[in-house]
């Protein structure tokens, strides 16, 4: 999270940098190269959803495990192949993953504020009812 943070705050400085020397246009890419930078680094951890005992795990190369919050026994292991339209984008709630999963018939978003605040809020989606979740989760320290 920290390297998403400054991440951020180098694309500002770049973009104030280059304003100053009238040269908006490269600003503007690189603060977009920045970004795009950021957004391949989706912060890595541990999130835990206290209304199920679950423990979201996001790693290296995008993976994600969903995991007993107590046991830390994998209940589903978000693989590559297991994903679909599975999008990292910039907007201005955050830094947002989503993805859809035809196994358990639900599409996830996670979310994570452009704020010092550690925690990252989850949206599912589901094809059944509930149609939908939504849930704060703390980081695991």
């Amino acid at each position: 999270m920290k390297k998403f943070l400054l991440t951020l705050l180098v694309a500002a400085m770049a973009v104030t940098g280059a304003v100053a020397q009238n040269n908006l246009s490269d600003a503007l890419n690189q603060a977009d190269a920045e970004i795009a930078k950021a957004a391949e680094q989706f912060p890595k951890g541990t999130w835990i959803d206290t209304n199920w005992d679950a423990a979201w795990e996001f790693g290296v190369n995008n993976t994600i495990k969903l995991k007993d919050a107590n046991t830390g026994a994998v209940i589903y292991n978000f693989t590559k192949d297991k994903r679909s339209n599975f999008k990292i984008n910039m907007t201005n709630a955050g830094l947002e993953i989503s993805f859809r999963c035809e196994d358990t018939k639900r599409t996830y978003k996670f979310t994570k504020p452009v704020t010092l605040d550690t925690s990252i809020t989850m949206d599912i989606d589901y094809d059944l009812e509930p149609k939908h979740y939504k849930v704060t989760m703390n980081f695991k320290k």
